[in-house]
């Protein structure tokens, strides 16, 4: 009767012991209350036991193998000292508490018996393991890496016009004439302007996920917005791709490289080197070319170069003869092609020829008959048209609820016109840029 008193006690005491070590914390108030009074009442079972049956050589063992029970023989479970003046495991930690030295002291050797200890319970399932269970800390779950939309910022983003099926821009293609009249009452210069006209549809990029109400209600996080946050994130990735490489069949966007009559910059060469004196060596020099055919075709500079991610670090890693790198990190300085301003992986990463460069892991790196080359885009992005509306994250019950599921659901409308100014985009592209090796 005694015994089995005494386990509820201790394993009572030990559930709250174990709640605050788990927690790295001290006992509240009320814990540490309750703890005194259960340990208090373990030593005076543990005396009355120890006074019926001096023989009892396990009087302080939790019933069943508990973690408060040690092998420490010359601490708490040597039979040669049983009797009323025998120590007690949580007699011990009570006095020391209280503060008692000589119990502090015995738990302290007790401690140092069972580190050097060999247990034979593990944690496997049928040697104990059923007593560790393992902890899902859900509020530091991974989310799933995924690029951004770095080249759809860079566009003219304008509001999507509601209640239309396209998008149409009138163009002017030819324009009139004025010239020099040659002499006094003589026909002066007289051409008709000529029109056409941009368009493009109505492009819908969506995502779903059908989910039951019991994962959704038993969850221990808020998992639909888990689910609506990544969706949110997959549409970014898959409007930069559409921005980027749009066919404009099959319901998809026009992207920059299938804008018409874009313009394209060679970079063709066995041998590619960031700056080379060999002109047809030098990406360098291609990339001045791209800039001059939107100053040429444009009449407006540039705004941006947008390459990938590892084209960029390739540019980064080019040494001078002396083997000092060509792009330098941050500041200015004498005669450098380049600075890297940043470390990033996506966005904002530095300059070349005085323009802001973008690295973006949306450009392809496929092209080529071997599918191993990527491409750099010089662009002026103000040009550029991407009309978008707002992004849609919803959830809905109704049509599910025979199955007791809810249908989670991403969706938005964009359409964009990237040939406003074809000569606003500029693809540097070639053998050239067969993949770096880094």
């Amino acid at each position: 009767m005694h015994s089995e008193l005494r386990t509820r006690l201790k394993r009572e005491a030990e559930d709250i012991h174990n709640v605050a070590t788990r927690e790295s914390r001290s006992l509240t108030v009320p814990e540490s209350k309750t703890f005194d009074t259960l340990i208090a009442r373990v030593g005076e079972l543990d005396e009355q036991e120890a006074r019926e049956s001096a023989a009892a050589k396990h009087r302080v063992e939790m019933s069943g193998g508990g973690r408060f029970t040690t092998n420490g023989p010359e601490v708490y479970n040597d039979p040669t000292r049983a009797g009323v003046d025998s120590p007690s495991f949580f007699r011990d930690m009570y006095s020391a508490r209280k503060g008692d030295y000589a119990a502090a002291e015995r738990l302290s050797r007790n401690q140092a018996a069972r580190t050097s200890e060999s247990r034979a319970l593990t944690t496997g399932a049928t040697a104990g393991g059923t007593f560790a269970p393992p902890d899902w800390i859900l509020e530091d779950w991974v989310a799933l890496a995924r690029p951004g939309r770095v080249v759809a910022d860079l566009l003219n983003k304008q509001p999507l016009p509601q209640g239309v099926s396209s998008l149409n821009l009138p163009k002017v293609s030819g324009g009139t004439v004025v010239g020099v009249q040659q002499t006094q009452n003589t026909q002066i210069a007289n051409t008709d302007l000529q029109t056409t006209s941009v368009s493009s549809g109505i492009t819908t990029i969506a995502g779903q996920q059908i989910v039951s109400l019991q994962l959704i209600n038993q969850s221990g996080i808020p998992l639909d917005k888990i689910i609506l946050g990544d969706l949110a994130f997959d549409y970014s990735q898959q409007l930069d791709l559409q921005v980027v490489a749009g066919t404009g069949a099959n319901g998809q966007l026009r992207g920059l490289e299938n804008g018409a009559s874009v313009g394209t910059t060679a970079f063709t060469t066995a041998s590619p080197a960031f700056v080379s004196t060999t002109s047809a060596n030098s990406f360098y020099n291609s990339l001045i070319r791209a800039v001059n055919a939107i100053a040429v075709g444009r009449y407006l500079p540039a705004e941006q170069i947008v390459m990938t991610p590892t084209r960029w670090n390739w540019c980064q890693e080019a040494l001078d003869t002396s083997t000092r790198p060509m792009i330098l990190s941050g500041g200015s300085a004498f005669n450098a092609p380049g600075i890297s301003t940043e470390i990033t992986a996506e966005g904002a990463s530095g300059t070349l020829l005085n323009l802001p460069v973008y690295v973006a892991n949306s450009l392809p790196s496929n092209h080529g008959t071997g599918t191993n080359q990527d491409e750099v885009i010089v662009l002026r992005g103000s040009d550029v048209f991407l009309y978008e509306g707002e992004l849609a994250l919803e959830s809905f019950d109704s049509t599910y609820a025979n199955q007791a599921s809810i249908l989670l659901r991403a969706l938005n409308f964009v359409g964009m016109i990237p040939d406003r100014y074809a000569a606003s985009v500029n693809l540097v592209n070639g053998s050239g840029l067969v993949a770096a090796s880094l």
